[in-house]
């Protein structure tokens, strides 16, 4: 709902009510996530203009903004103005950065940027740790992310479900499929419990890999173990058996998701429609 917030942060400027940084910043980032970078980075000049100094949160939020546009340079140009500004940056503006570059495939100056971030005393957190583990997997450097990995426990650093996810979704899609499920395997031994976004990450790796009897079988486990299906779960189990013609399996599922109060995704309707004869969709 930008427009209406954009709508009431002119009203509020013209009846005299005082901006202060968490407004600008909010607006700044609504705009960018919307797309609407220039209008992001006006707002942020006018900021300066008004007298009201830009603190860290605010060059955060527009370098993000950058980045997600795929504007890197200047991302780097703005956390390059943020230091000489006499800001020092602590470890999300590099975090922000490293997404950024990993995702233009930037691997060198990431790399760079983690040299330098941790030559100024700023030490990788969980999120930064996560933020590397998610580029290289997604940059096809495998066995690099295996090994940062394992380095974790020993840099303090405890991985959480969504850091078992990355590197489990990154080995399903490398067709190393024994790796990814020793990997979910061992995910109580660390006193964790897989939650649904893990077991789902595991489940596409199985319906991918055409594995349907273990893919049920982790389904009957996920409700035993005491952790309730998402909407996305059910997702990923009727695209899996339509994909895999194993159609009773999959309107099974359609019904047990209807009965939960889920409702499939405008996607999944489609390939139901796309997938089922005419006497089977008229009964759904």
């Amino acid at each position: 709902m930008t427009e209406d917030a954009w709508g009431l942060f002119i009203l509020m400027d013209k009846i005299n009510i005082k901006l202060d940084q968490i407004t600008y910043n909010s607006m700044i980032d609504g705009l960018s996530l919307t797309g609407r970078l220039q209008e992001a980075v006006k707002l942020f000049d006018l900021m300066v203009d008004r007298g009201l100094e830009p603190n860290e949160i605010s060059y955060c939020v527009l370098i993000d903004g950058y980045c997600k546009n795929c504007q890197l340079d200047e991302a780097m140009q703005l956390f390059e103005k943020m230091k000489q500004n006499g800001m020092k940056p602590t470890v999300v503006p590099y975090t922000i950065l490293l997404r950024g570059l990993y995702r233009d495939g930037r691997m060198k100056a990431a790399q760079r940027f983690l040299d330098e971030m941790q030559s100024f005393g700023q030490s990788p957190n969980e999120v930064t740790y996560n933020t590397m583990l998610d580029g290289l997997c997604k940059n096809g450097k495998m066995e690099e992310a295996v090994e940062l990995f394992e380095s974790m426990e020993g840099m303090g650093i405890s991985a959480d479900n969504y850091t078992y996810s990355i590197l489990i979704h990154a080995l399903c899609r490398a067709g190393r499929l024994a790796d990814a499920r020793k990997l979910f395997d061992e995910i109580p031994e660390k006193g964790l419990f897989p939650d649904a976004a893990t077991y789902n990450t595991m489940m596409v790796g199985l319906f991918h890999n055409r594995m349907f009897l273990e893919a049920n079988k982790l389904i009957i486990d996920m409700e035993e173990k005491g952790c309730l299906p998402d909407s996305r779960t059910y997702e990923i189990i009727i695209m899996g058996f339509l994909e895999g013609k194993e159609t009773e399996k999959a309107l099974q599922f359609l019904r047990m998701m209807r009965e939960r109060k889920f409702a499939p995704s405008d996607f999944v309707v489609r390939l139901l429609v796309n997938t089922l004869p005419v006497d089977e969709l008229k009964n759904l």
